[in-house]
């Protein structure tokens, strides 16, 4: 999709949904940082910003990562990819 829909930011971190749903935010902070090349947020002090093309998958993505981490800072960015570039 990121191919697609390109970049949103340098600043942006990109992590497929069924990688989290595989439990990614259950890892420790450095495997998590050894699989994925990026530090693992902090559940206490991060927000997490979920987008997606549409909005639908980074919903998703906030209600697994609220489940599986305790992550209580999160934001769906609803419009995705679309409304980020239009």
């Amino acid at each position: 999709e990121i191919a697609y829909t390109g970049h949103l930011s340098g600043d942006v971190r990109a992590l497929p949904l069924p990688l989290i749903m595989e439990g990614a935010f259950s890892m420790s902070p450095d495997d998590f940082k050894e699989q994925f090349g990026f530090s693992k947020p902090d559940p206490d002090d991060s927000t997490v910003v979920f987008t997606c093309k549409a909005g639908i998958r980074s919903m998703t993505a906030c209600q697994v990562l609220a489940m599986q981490g305790g992550y209580t800072r999160l934001v769906n960015y609803r419009g995705g990819a679309i409304d980020w570039f239009s």
